[in-house]
């Protein structure tokens, strides 16, 4: 059985997340994760998560391939201790590496980057920093 679209996009998607030149471990949605530590001491990690919108009909016809869309989110959970800077910086070269224009695929499916991505603003939650970093996707299937 092959995979249905959605599970096509996602797939797209965690590929390109699989090549990050970060060696921080990855908090995947719907999977259970232990916060890292070394000595005692916390560990920043990748949270990852989803949004998307629902399917945009582009034609009268039924079974048509439908406009999707929604973003990707990464999110960088680092201890605090650091400035700014270097968290904004660490988010900055996840958002260049989904560089709008990307192109993902999976089987017959391509979601492509539509617009550059968003570096949040960064908060604080229970010692660490987080900076999310909003990427826009969209495909036609």
């Amino acid at each position: 059985m092959s995979p249905g679209i959605e599970t096509s996009i996602w797939l797209a998607l965690k590929s390109r997340i699989d090549t990050l030149p970060l060696a921080y471990p990855r908090a995947w949605p719907g999977q259970t994760f232990q916060v890292p530590s070394s000595g005692g001491l916390p560990q920043p990690f990748l949270r990852i998560g989803r949004v998307t919108t629902d399917p945009v009909r582009l034609f009268l016809d039924d079974g048509q391939p439908h406009r999707r869309t929604g973003s990707l989110m990464v999110t960088l959970v680092y201890p605090l201790g650091q400035d700014i800077a270097v968290y904004d910086q660490v988010a900055a070269g996840i958002a260049s590496h989904f560089i709008d224009g990307v192109q993902m695929r999976h089987g017959a499916v391509c979601v492509k980057v539509r617009d550059y991505p968003h570096v949040q603003d960064g908060y604080e939650d229970t010692g660490y920093w987080n900076v999310p970093v909003r990427i826009p996707w969209q495909c036609f299937a």
